[in-house]
């Protein structure tokens, strides 16, 4: 069945998958206090809650600017702002806790109803593809999530900042989705994430319909408001019209 929909692309953090709040960052900090005490370097959790928040802090600001931020960098900074020069074996291995802090066992939904859908866009030829702002997560890591739910198959290209090397709402990394998919016309292409300053601004400047997805967090902060908003990915064949 064809639609006139040629392509959807969508954002990852709480549009695709939701973290309970600082799941993920909770569980750097047991890891990096164990890593740390086991090589005689006791460290208060707290300090280093305070050192991670200030690495998001910074990464928040990059974000903003367009300049890429990237768990590498966290970890220094982490590092730096508790005062600790590790040697070069535990670094390594806070570096490599910092990136993958155990996620396969990590407490992370994946939204409800999202296998009938992606299955039933690609039932219609439609084309599916990621347009993601990666944190302090890298990219192999978020793939490897979407692998263990079973989705990972459903898409066609993704387009991971720390790959392409910008951020939404620059038009680089949506331009990025659209070769990877084909290069469909643009009015003829749908973005659905959850954020209006990055997702709903970046598709809209496209020329490509946007979805804004409210079901985990509901944007009011700047930014235009999308075509569509939906909370559950279920709705969005309606929405489109291609039902």
């Amino acid at each position: 069945m064809n639609s006139p929909i040629r392509a959807v692309t969508f954002d990852y953090w709480d549009t695709l998958v939701h973290e309970p709040p600082d799941e993920l960052r909770e569980r750097r900090v047991r890891i990096w206090a164990g890593l740390l005490g086991k090589a005689g370097i006791p460290v208060d959790p707290d300090g280093l809650r305070r050192a991670l928040d200030a690495s998001w802090d910074r990464y928040v600001d990059a974000w903003q600017a367009n300049r890429q931020y990237r768990y590498p960098e966290a970890v220094d900074d982490a590092l730096a702002f508790v005062g600790l020069d590790p040697s070069p074996a535990l670094r390594d291995a806070l570096a490599a806790a910092f990136r993958d802090p155990g996620i396969d066992g990590a407490d992370l939904h994946l939204a409800e109803g999202l296998h009938e859908v992606l299955a039933d866009l690609r039932e219609r030829g439609v084309r599916i593809g990621i347009v993601c702002d990666v944190g302090m997560t890298p990219s192999p890591v978020l793939r490897s999530v979407l692998e263990r739910h079973g989705v990972l198959g459903h898409f066609d290209h993704w387009s991971f900042s720390d790959e392409v090397g910008c951020y939404k709402p620059a038009a680089e990394i949506f331009q990025h989705a659209l070769a990877g998919l084909g290069a469909p016309p643009p009015d003829r292409v749908v973005h659905v994430g959850d954020r209006r300053r990055t997702d709903v601004a970046g598709a809209l400047g496209m020329g490509m319909t946007a979805v804004r997805f409210a079901r985990w967090f509901d944007d009011a902060g700047p930014g235009p408001e999308a075509h569509h908003v939906l909370v559950r990915h279920a709705d969005l064949p309606a929405a489109l019209g291609i039902a």
